[in-house]
């Protein structure tokens, strides 16, 4: 049973951006995937809304892989018949409900509103806390109410889900059978135009309208070469990068282990998640720690495949001494047996991120990996207080923490960067 209302935390919200419409009225290819300054629509919702939220996914049907450059969870509706936005709010609201048992409400946006205001999940969060009855906030301009660009409680999907069975439909129908509390939201100044910030594209002639409206500047980021480029040139109307700016010289990387017992898959979990968080933008080096001979590395050695999913260095760390892979090449061997990750991370390039391979007792933010077949000991996260996530081939029964499946590289690069956005530089570096 969800425990009684406190008032909506921003921890406590995620989000999903609806791309699941039918684009009838676009007379070509899907609307979320149509190009607009240089990316997809979904794209530059995506961007919009992922920093304002603890967690993003996508609602779309069909094959998920056409949004795979967006790495993020792609829901399905959960009827066959298409029954509009209503159905992918419900999706979305029944996924975090069996996946995020966190979450206590859902901020949506549609794929084809490129310009939601940065601060919109802030503001209908303080909207829906000066309205305890109502299940859902939504944005209204220029005197119209915008009932998908939402932010709605999680037990708004039985009243949604009873609506649909009854083959009502209807957005507005059913905000108003939630209490709605409509929050409006002024028009933001691009260039010298005042721009509705809920512009919405549904059709050809919107397209090229947007298409001005964008004109000279920079699009969101969407994977690719220098995907994780940064433009510092962006007015405060358009969308930011998907990815942060990599770090500076001399600036610290966010510190994070991928911890178990022999067999738990931590090599595995480690190369997905540097591919997944360099398709992403971020630059990333690992530190594998190894009781074996590190002299001489071969191929399919597990700091081989660290390498190979696209890590920029390898720390090896031994009890006979420690070196580090790539950039450079590998530097001679430092008899030193027993460096602080400190050290470590100071002796490696500037990155965004380390994933550190074992260390199962460093005093850093880590995961907790666990396989059915691993080798024994008792689980990490009960007495740990530095394990936020655990990711398991199997269900998790009583954890303290989120438990993600093994599979879900996607979830657990997103814990991995919230996270990252609020550990204080003492907790990345310890």
């Amino acid at each position: 049973m969800r425990a009684p209302d406190r008032g909506v935390t921003q921890k406590s919200i995620s989000g999903v951006v609806l791309a699941g419409g039918m684009s009838s009225r676009m007379r070509g290819p899907e609307k979320a995937l149509m190009t607009l300054a240089g990316a997809p629509l979904v794209a530059h919702a995506a961007a919009r809304l992922r920093p304002q939220v603890a967690s993003l996914i996508v609602n779309a049907n069909g094959d998920p892989a056409r949004f795979a450059a967006l790495a993020l969870t792609v829901v399905p509706d959960e009827t066959a018949d298409r029954p509009g936005p209503l159905a992918g709010v419900l999706a979305a609201l029944h996924w975090f409900a069996r996946h995020a048992p966190d979450v206590e409400a859902m901020a949506s946006v549609p794929a084809d509103s490129p310009l939601v205001p940065t601060d919109l999940v802030a503001r209908l969060r303080e909207g829906l806390a000066a309205s305890p009855g109502a299940k859902v906030a939504v944005a209204s301009s220029r005197d119209r109410r915008h009932p998908v660009i939402a932010l709605w409680k999680l037990d708004a999907a039985a009243d949604i889900e009873a609506a649909l069975a009854r083959g009502e439909r209807k957005a507005h129908a059913m905000i108003d059978r939630l209490g709605a509390v409509s929050v409006p939201f002024a028009d933001i100044e691009i260039n010298g135009r005042s721009i509705d910030p809920f512009f919405n594209v549904n059709t050809p002639e919107d397209l090229a309208s947007a298409e001005d409206i964008f004109a000279g500047f920079p699009p969101p980021l969407w994977g690719g070469p220098g995907r994780g480029e940064v433009a510092e040139h962006l007015p405060s109307g358009f969308p930011p990068p998907l990815a942060p700016p990599h770090k500076a010289e001399g600036s610290t990387p966010f510190v994070v282990g991928i911890a178990g017992w022999k067999n738990s898959g931590k090599t595995t979990l480690v190369a997905r998640l540097v591919a997944e968080l360099v398709a992403q933008g971020y630059r990333v080096s690992t530190v594998k720690s190894s009781h074996h001979d590190i002299a001489a590395e071969t191929e399919g050695s597990d700091s081989d495949r660290h390498k190979k999913a696209g890590a920029h260095q390898v720390a090896l760390v031994s009890p006979a001494g420690w070196t580090v892979i790539g950039g450079q090449g590998k530097l001679a061997l430092d008899p030193n047996s027993a460096p602080s990750l400190t050290e470590i991370a100071a002796r490696l390039a500037p990155v965004d991120i380390v994933l550190v391979e074992g260390m199962k007792r460093a005093p850093i933010p880590k995961i907790e990996v666990r396989r059915k077949a691993q080798g024994s000991g008792a689980p990490l996260a009960p007495s740990d207080p530095h394990v936020f996530a655990i990711a398991a081939d199997h269900a998790v029964e009583d954890a303290s923490v989120p438990a993600f499946s093994l599979d879900d590289i996607a979830r657990i690069a997103q814990a991995v960067l919230a996270t990252a956005r609020i550990a204080t530089p003492e907790t990345s570096q310890s």
